[in-house]
C-alpha cells in the first residue's frame, strides 16, 4: 500500500490465512472512538459532518448539509492527499491465486483486481472502505490518508461442488461497508457477512446470507439500523438458490428476519410462476433469481425497508406467469421482514430488465386526480432508463405509470407477457423512444467485437432483427435490444431541484436468442441462470456513450439532461452548497483509461470545476464530509469491468486498467 504523503505499513496476507495488521504511525494516525448505537433521527437526517451509511444517510439522497464548499469557491479546489490501499497487487494483475490451492488465473476467467465500485462511511474523520477482489476492509485516517487498520478475509478450505477450490475471482461488487456500536459490518464474496472491531478491525462475529456453494454472494453494502444489519443475497444471477435478504443483530450476528422475492408454495405469489406443478418442476420455486444488488433504503418513520429486485432466472423459457416479487420495488416491514406492499416494473421479464440501481427518498408535492398532495415517496430507476416515483405508504405510483401493450410471442415456452408498466416522466438516457416512451436500440449499437448488430450476421446465420426494450425473442432469429445501461452507478437527490440525479451509459445493446426447456443445462450451483443464446454487447469505451441527468421526481421532467462522450459510471453527491459531484469514466471518449471528479451546478448543470486526471477510471460514488470544520471530498479510483478500455485485450492484458486508489479534495 502506499499513500502519496507519507509513510504506511502495509497487509500482510500469509497462505490465504486470514491477518490483521494494526498500523500506526504515530502522531500521524488518528485514534478511533467507538461509535453507539445510532439513532433513528442520526441515521435519517441528511449528512453533515459524518456519511454515517453508504448511502450517506438511510434515504439514499446521498446529500450533504455541508456548505463551505459552493458554487462561488468550488472553482478553488485542491488535491489534499491520495493513496493505494495496497489490494491490487502486481500478482494480483497478473493472475497469480490468492487463495491456496486456486490455480493461476487464466486470459478472460482470472484471479484478478475486481471492479472498484465503493465509496466509504467517514466517521469522526477516519473513512472506512472495502475493496475487491478479496473484500479487505480498511480504517484510513480522513485528514490525511493513513491507513489504520486493515482486515484480510480468509477463504481457505472453502470448496465448491465440483472438488475446486472457492475463489472470490475479481471479487464481483465491493461496495461499501455499515458502522454503528463499534462495529464494522462487511459482506464478503462468499456470502459471509462480518463484524469487525472499529477501532483495531479485529473479527468480532460472522454469519452469512448462504452457502458459497449455490453462489450465495454478498453485492450490495450493509446498512446499520435499530440494532439491526440488514444486507441482501446476490446469489440469484448464474444459477445459485433462490436469495433472500436478511436481519442480522448488530450486537452478535443472530439472524432477525429473511425475505425472499421468490415465494414458496403456498405463499402469496407463488401461483405468478406457472400453474399446478410447473413453478417446481423447472426450478424456479429454488433457483428463481430475484438478486439484490443495492441496499434498502429505509423509512424509519413508517418503519419500513424498501428495496429493488433482480430479473427472474431462467431468463427465457420458464412457466407462463408475471413472476413475483422479481423486478419489483417492495416495502417491507423493517422490524420481521413481511412484505407490506409492492409495485412490479416488469412482468415476465425475459431481457435482465431488473433494478440494480438504489432508491431514494423524499416527501414531494404531486398532482393527483387534478389535486395537489404531499406524500412521502421513494424513486427507482430500471436499467432502461424509466424513473418509477411510488408512495412509500401504499407501493401506488405517484407519477403516471401506464400499462402498455407490448410485442408478444406466441412460439413455444416464450410465454412473453402482453403489457408492461411504461412510466410517463421522461427517459434519463439518450437512446431513441417509440411512441409509448419505450428505449429502443441506437443504430450505431455494436457487438463486443465492434461490429454494428445492423449491418452483421448473427451466429445463427441470420440477420439481427434491431427492436425495442420488450421484444420478446424466441428460437428463429436473434433479437438486439437495449442492455443493462442503468446498473448501480449511486443515483441521489438534490432537494433544493427535487431531482434525481442519475448516471448510466446510453446505446448498450445485446443479442437474445431462445435456448428450448429440453436443451438447458444447470449451472455449478443447480440452477439454470441466464439460460439463452446471446452475443455480448459492445461495452467498450468507444461504443457507448454516458448519460448524466437530473429529473425532476415530482413533475417527471429534465431540471438537466447531459449527453457525454463517455459512460458515466460513478454515481453522484449533491450539497448544500449547491453543488453536485460526479466521477467520470475518462477524458474524451473514455478510451484513454483515465479519469476524473467534476463539480457541478445542481440547478443547471453547469461544469464549475474538474479535478486533474486519475490513472484510472472513476466508477465509484464521491462522498462528502468535515474532519476539525474542514469539508473533503472523497473519491475511490481504480476502473470497472464495464466498459473496460482493456476488454478486447483480455483480462491479463498488461493494457489492464485497475487500480485501488482513494483521492480525497479540500479549498486550500
Amino acid at each position: 500500500m502506499h499513500r502519496f504523503r507519507a509513510g504506511l505499513l502495509g497487509v500482510l496476507i500469509a497462505g490465504g490465512i486470514l491477518a490483521v495488521v494494526v498500523s500506526t504511525s504515530g502522531a500521524n494516525t488518528r485514534a478511533i472512538t467507538p461509535s453507539g448505537a445510532w439513532t433513528d433521527a442520526q441515521l435519517s437526517a441528511p449528512s453533515g459532518d459524518n456519511w454515517l451509511e453508504y448511502y450517506g444517510d438511510l434515504s439514499g439522497d446521498r446529500y450533504s448539509t455541508l456548505n463551505q464548499i459552493n458554487t462561488s469557491n468550488v472553482g478553488s479546489l485542491k488535491e489534499v492527499w491520495h493513496m493505494s490501499l495496497g489490494s491490487c497487487t502486481a500478482d494480483i494483475v497478473a493472475g497469480k491465486p490468492v487463495v491456496p490451492g486456486a490455480p493461476n488465473g487464466a486470459t478472460n476467467n482470472p484471479t484478478n483486481c475486481g471492479s472498484m465500485e465503493s465509496n466509504p462511511v467517514a466517521i469522526d474523520g477516519v473513512l472506512y472502505t472495502t475493496n475487491a477482489p478479496l473484500g479487505q476492509t480498511y480504517a484510513i485516517d480522513a485528514s490525511n490518508g493513513n491507513i489504520i487498520w486493515t482486515y484480510t478475509p480468509s477463504y481457505a478450505g472453502e470448496t465448491l461442488p465440483n472438488g475446486t477450490p472457492f475463489t472470490p475471482a475479481t471479487g464481483g461488487r465491493r461496495p461499501g461497508v455499515a458502522v454503528g456500536e463499534g462495529k464494522v459490518f462487511v459482506g464478503l464474496p462468499d456470502g459471509r457477512i462480518v463484524a469487525l472491531d472499529q477501532t483495531n478491525g479485529n473479527l468480532l462475529w460472522e454469519n452469512s446470507v448462504g452457502s458459497y456453494k449455490v453462489n450465495a454472494k454478498i453485492s450490495a453494502a450493509p446498512i446499520y439500523v435499530r440494532g439491526l444489519v440488514i444486507v441482501g443475497d446476490g446469489s440469484g444471477d448464474g444459477g445459485g438458490a433462490s436469495p433472500s435478504l436478511q436481519a442480522f443483530r448488530a450486537a452478535n450476528g443472530g439472524r432477525v428476519w429473511s425475505w425472499s422475492p421468490i415465494p414458496s408454495p403456498g405463499q402469496p405469489g407463488f401461483n405468478t410462476w406457472g400453474p399446478g406443478n410447473c413453478a417446481n418442476a423447472n426450478g424456479s420455486v429454488n433457483y428463481g433469481g430475484g438478486s439484490f444488488w443495492e441496499a434498502p433504503v429505509i423509512d424509519t418513520k413508517n418503519n419500513l425497508a424498501i428495496v429493488g429486485t433482480g430479473n427472474p432466472e431462467p431468463w427465457n423459457t420458464r412457466c407462463p406467469g408475471s413472476d413475483l416479487y422479481t423486478d419489483s420495488i417492495v416495502g417491507l416491514n423493517l422490524q420481521t421482514g413481511t412484505m407490506k406492499w409492492y409495485f412490479q416494473t416488469a412482468h415476465h421479464d425475459l431481457w435482465d430488465s431488473d433494478l440494480p440501481n438504489n432508491g431514494t427518498m423524499f416527501t414531494g408535492t404531486f398532482t393527483i386526480k387534478g389535486k395537489k398532495v404531499v406524500r412521502p415517496a421513494v424513486s427507482y430507476v430500471n436499467k432502461y432508463g424509466m424513473t418509477f416515483v411510488i408512495d412509500r405508504i401504499t407501493g401506488k405510483p405517484l407519477l403516471p405509470v401506464k400499462e402498455t401493450k407490448v410485442p408478444t410471442s406466441s412460439a413455444p415456452g416464450v410465454n412473453s407477457w402482453p403489457t408492461q408498466p411504461i412510466p410517463a416522466a421522461k427517459n434519463v438516457l439518450f437512446n431513441p423512444v417509440n411512441k409509448d416512451n419505450i428505449p429502443c436500440t441506437t443504430p450505431d449499437a455494436v457487438t463486443s467485437t465492434g461490429a454494428p448488430f445492423a449491418t452483421s450476421t448473427a451466429p445463427d446465420g441470420k440477420p439481427y432483427k434491431i427492436a425495442c426494450a420488450y421484444t420478446p425473442y424466441d428460437t428463429s432469429q436473434y433479437v438486439v435490444t437495449p442492455f443493462e445501461m442503468m446498473d448501480w452507478p449511486a443515483s441521489s437527490y438534490d432537494p433544493l431541484t427535487h431531482s434525481m440525479v442519475t448516471c448510466g451509459v446510453t446505446g448498450r445493446a445485446t443479442g437474445f436468442e431462445q435456448i428450448p426447456a429440453a436443451s438447458q443445462v444447470p449451472t455449478l450451483f443447480g440452477g439454470l441462470g441466464a439460460a439463452r443464446l446471446g452475443v455480448a454487447d459492445g461495452s467498450t469505451p468507444i461504443s457507448n456513450t454516458g448519460n448524466f441527468t437530473a429529473l425532476n421526481v415530482q413533475t417527471g421532467q429534465y431540471t438537466w439532461h447531459q449527453h457525454w462522450p463517455a459512460i458515466c459510471y460513478s454515481g453522484s453527491a449533491n450539497t448544500a452548497g449547491g453543488v453536485t459531484f460526479v466521477g467520470h469514466f475518462g477524458t474524451g471518449d473514455g478510451s484513454k483509461g483515465d479519469g476524473y471528479l467534476e463539480a457541478v451546478d445542481s440547478k443547471t448543470g453547469k461544469s464549475l470545476w474538474t479535478s486533474p486526471t486519475f490513472p484510472y477510471p472513476a466508477s465509484a460514488a464521491p462522498i462528502v464530509y468535515s474532519v476539525n470544520g474542514k469539508e473533503f471530498v472523497t473519491i475511490e479510483v481504480g476502473g470497472s469491468g464495464h466498459n473496460d478500455v482493456t476488454r478486447p485485450a483480455g483480462l491479463l492484458s498488461p493494457l489492464r486498467v485497475r487500480g485501488d486508489y482513494v483521492y480525497t479534495f479540500a479549498l486550500p
